[in-house]
């Protein structure tokens, strides 16, 4: 009987890297001969079927292995320190919850509560082995209490972005003007204001024509995004700034064939996919020196500390204006998205499981 190998997500969601990486992982350990499931509390629609609900899941064997992704607490951790066999913990970060405040006090609430879960993991002893998908994020497992961790980047399989775009935002490319691209959950961590700031200043001094896009969801985050666009249509954005929400995969990617410069103005990312998502499509990134952003990003990229609007207006127009800057970059992207080809990524997670799992 082959064995077992069952991840855990509190939740499922359509387009989600954490979601992604974990079926793909399934995939792959299916075909070296593991059982692999996924299984989540929550499951969007479209994943039914694909990602199995907690009432399916079997009781791990001796020789099975248990892997939790944490990024908020959840009932998963108790019942992963219960499991029997193998346990794992892949960490994909907690945002503090300093930088949610004020706009977002339950959410901060739950990450402090997150934080002070993943330590009493720590304390538990039971857990195997820990997992960070970046060298950030071992930090904060080794802060936490984990004596011993390793650095597993995501699974991400960047060829389902190589699809038709929808129609009429790909109408878009080469028509419409530059346009800078940001991708990710309108969450206070990510310091959009940051961006909106430089845009108002690059549409007043460099480009009127320029075009700014802000792809991502808000939903339990509307106090935020409702200062964003009283911010923005105080400094006369309107027109200049466009918010399309969470997208279908065909829209995404329209967007990106589109777009002339990435943008990253978070200040908070435990690996962050969408900076291996610009790569993929040639953009050239400029992106906040924090966190774990430029350990993902390496020279595929500028990256800023300073957030002054001048400033980030004048690195926004190199990526546009000087040629060589730009295809150099965008050389270096494509050449480092390779290092987290599927194939390669997957190698060292199987690697890993082999040994956990004890396999010979």
């Amino acid at each position: 009987m082959s064995r077992r190998v069952t991840q855990l997500l509190p939740a499922a969601h359509t387009g989600d890297a954490t979601g992604n990486s974990a079926l793909h992982l399934a995939a792959a350990l299916r075909t070296v001969g593991y059982e692999a499931e996924v299984h989540a509390l929550t499951i969007d629609e479209g994943l039914r079927g694909t990602v199995l609900p907690m009432e399916a899941l079997a009781a791990p064997g001796p020789d099975d292995l248990t892997l939790l992704h944490f990024a908020i607490p959840s009932p998963l951790s108790e019942l992963l320190v219960e499991a029997d066999g193998t346990r794992a913990l892949v960490y994909h970060n907690l945002t503090p919850p300093e930088l949610l405040l004020p706009f977002c006090p339950d959410v901060a609430a739950l990450t402090a509560r997150g934080a002070a879960e993943l330590c009493e993991l720590a304390m538990s002893g039971r857990i195997d082995a820990a997992i960070g998908v970046s060298d950030f994020n071992c930090e904060g497992l080794r802060a936490a209490g984990f004596e011993r961790t390793r650095t597993l980047p995501l699974a991400l399989d960047l060829s389902q972005y190589d699809v038709e775009s929808d129609p009429i935002v790909t109408a878009q490319e080469g028509t419409s003007p530059t346009t800078f691209l940001t991708v990710g959950r309108i969450a206070p961590n990510k310091r959009l204001e940051s961006f909106v700031r430089a845009a108002a200043y690059y549409v007043n001094h460099i480009d009127p024509n320029a075009q700014f896009v802000i792809v991502g969801g808000n939903r339990g985050l509307e106090r935020y995004s409702d200062a964003l666009a009283e911010l923005a249509s105080s400094l006369g954005l309107d027109g200049r700034l466009r918010w399309v929400g969470r997208v279908p995969l065909a829209d995404l990617v329209g967007w990106y064939r589109s777009a002339d410069v990435y943008m990253c103005t978070s200040e908070h990312e435990g690996f962050c996919a969408p900076l291996l998502e610009a790569m993929h499509f040639g953009l050239p990134i400029l992106a906040r020196h924090a966190a774990a952003i430029p350990e993902t990003l390496g020279d595929a990229g500028l990256t800023f500390g300073d957030d002054d609007p001048a400033t980030l207006a004048e690195m926004m127009n190199v990526l546009v204006t000087d040629a060589p800057t730009r295809e150099r970059l965008i050389s270096n992207g494509l050449q480092r998205v390779a290092l987290f080809a599927p194939d390669l990524v997957m190698q060292r997670w199987l690697e890993a499981i082999d040994e956990m799992i004890g396999k010979p």
